[in-house]
């Protein structure tokens, strides 16, 4: 990946979630049990060190719509305490995520940069080929209309 991919990586991920975490409440409502604070996230190889907890959910929140999986899909679970692992690479769908963001990160920096004329109006995210699908169908382009017959040929004219 380029160091230009690099850079434009925090800004196409905080742009695409800053909606999201300006909406979040800051404080639970009343009555609510209060929630432990996340720890800060680990592991992280692909999405910037420097991502907040909220700010990393957030983006997992919207693969799990445009891939219509939930976070066990590419997270290991913890055989000790049942629960998902965030930081563990046991689970080989974690890197192929990790390469498919690379993947979509180059796409949006280093080709859609290059089209002339109008811009395409969204990036290329992994919702543009998964459809909310985990495994994309394969598309197939319909088959091209029946030809009309040739018309019939003009008899020849008489020879003399």
């Amino acid at each position: 990946m380029t160091n230009r991919s690099l850079r434009l990586l925090p800004v196409l991920f905080l742009a695409a979630t800053a909606a999201a975490i300006a909406q979040a409440p800051a404080t639970p409502p009343a009555g609510a049990p209060a929630r432990r604070p996340m720890p800060p996230p680990s592991n992280l190889k692909v999405l910037p060190k420097d991502m907040t907890s909220q700010q990393v959910v957030a983006i997992m929140r919207d693969w799990e719509k445009e891939l219509g999986v939930e976070c066990e899909y590419c997270h290991a679970k913890d055989p000790a305490t049942g629960r998902n692992n965030f930081a563990s690479d046991a689970n080989p769908l974690k890197d192929r995520a990790r390469v498919m963001l690379k993947m979509t990160s180059t796409i949006n920096a280093d080709y859609l940069s290059q089209l002339t004329g109008p811009k395409p109006e969204h990036e290329v995210n992994c919702g543009t080929c998964h459809r909310g699908m985990a495994k994309p169908t394969v598309f197939v382009p319909p088959p091209p209309p029946p030809r009309a017959p040739a018309p019939p040929t003009p008899p020849a004219p008489p020879s003399r």
